[in-house]
């Protein structure tokens, strides 16, 4: 293991670079793939629009109000979490997870409603919990695990789909994300997701009844996230944060055969353009992948792994001694310590998460979300605490 910490000039860009080539850098780097809009407001004094579910209910509101307003919010959520990711210097950055949708309709102040329940189409209603923080869905086309719904559609769309959409205009908002974060910070993207939706208790029983149209769909995605990985790449994309959720505490929702039967094939063929692109493929999923670990982190060739989650049981130093090679993201956990711990109890978790790599091949930060309910001063506390560890 190279020791490049001396003689550079370091920034966010060189840190994360150093992760996934295991040479050390000056200090472990930071990410966060979310953080809650109402923690980065507390430490920033002001409203901020960066991230979590409250972020998501609130473009849902700003859509149904119009393109003005649509447009308004976007373009404060951009600048905000760009500035946040440098304020905080964290040394890479991505857009958070959002609600694009137009409603179809407004039903009460926090319940929206999407699609037409009298089509043949999907549609749903979704309803935001001011108290917890929740936008989740209230009904919808799968309701009741309405597997024969779900299988006339994917009937439908494969019959009709004609190619991946190649325009490069579907990267405008990440452009411009790009121009705010600057070139010295690495830019992480979210396309070439591959995962088959584990909420829905009809897509697991549509495994069992119709793999084949299952395995058509997902070729649908490989096909999108190869045309999306190359417009990725075009902007100065580094790093596409990606995969899909597809474990829980108890393990997979499915068995590895059926990983290496349906999603290991198609996982290797984005991984290979993003060989060829020169890009770092991080696979994200919460729970336990032990079940999968060889195929996942091993066969598929992927170069990083992201919400690693420490309330499942999942351990750094134990993945590291097993895949010496794979980039570790995340794994303070985002639940417990965080949010429950007092400031000396989160950094003393740091040091721990960061002794069991040394820092190299590491990228330290929550093991999913900065959630709403965490303080600001342990979120502080973690920040600072990384920043001093000497590695």
């Amino acid at each position: 293991m190279a020791d490049s910490s001396k003689d550079q000039c370091w920034n966010g860009r060189k840190r994360i670079q150093a992760a996934f080539e295991f040479t050390r850098p000056d200090r472990v780097p930071l990410f966060d793939q979310t953080i809650g809009s109402e923690v980065a407001s507390k430490v920033i004094g002001r409203e901020m629009l960066v991230g979590g579910v409250s972020l998501r209910f609130r473009e849902v509101e700003a859509r149904f109000a119009g393109e003005k307003a649509a447009r308004e919010f976007e373009e404060k959520m951009l600048k905000d979490v760009a500035l946040f990711y440098r304020q905080m210097n964290y040394d890479m950055a991505r857009l958070p997870w959002r609600d694009t949708r137009k409603a179809t309709r407004k039903i009460d102040r926090y319940t929206y409603l999407f699609g037409d329940p009298e089509s043949e189409g999907p549609w749903e209603v979704y309803r935001f919990s001011p108290e917890s923080r929740d936008w989740h869905v209230k009904d919808s086309w799968l309701a009741g695990g309405n597997v024969d719904a779900l299988l006339f559609h994917l009937e439908k769309e494969i019959r009709l789909w004609q190619g991946p959409d190649v325009d490069p205009t579907r990267m405008d908002v990440l452009r411009k994300f790009k121009s705010l974060v600057g070139n010295d910070l690495t830019l992480a993207v979210s396309v070439a997701m591959l995962m088959i939706p584990m909420w829905e208790p009809a897509w697991l029983m549509a495994l069992e009844m119709a793999p084949d149209l299952v395995a058509s769909e997902l070729d649908r995605q490989v096909e999108q996230g190869l045309a999306d990985l190359e417009l990725a790449a075009e902007i100065g994309a580094d790093v596409v944060h990606s995969g899909g959720d597809f474990c829980l505490n108890s393990g997979p929702v499915y068995s590895p055969e059926t990983f290496d039967r349906l999603i290991l094939p198609r996982l290797k063929k984005l991984v290979a353009k993003c060989n060829e692109l020169g890009l770092k493929y991080v696979f994200r999923t919460d729970g336990i992948t032990w079940p999968v670990a060889d195929s996942l982190f091993g066969e598929s060739g992927v170069h990083g792994y992201g919400e690693i989650d420490y309330s499942a049981g999942m351990r750094l130093n134990q993945l590291r001694q097993r895949f010496p090679k794979l980039t570790l993201l995340g794994n303070l956990d985002c639940g417990g310590a965080l949010i429950f711990g007092t400031v000396d109890e989160v950094r003393a978790a740091v040091r721990e998460n960061i002794e069991q790599t040394g820092g190299i091949g590491h990228i330290l930060g929550s093991s999913n979300t900065i959630m709403p309910e965490t303080p600001p001063e342990n979120y502080l506390a973690m920040l600072d605490e990384a920043a001093r560890f000497k590695l």
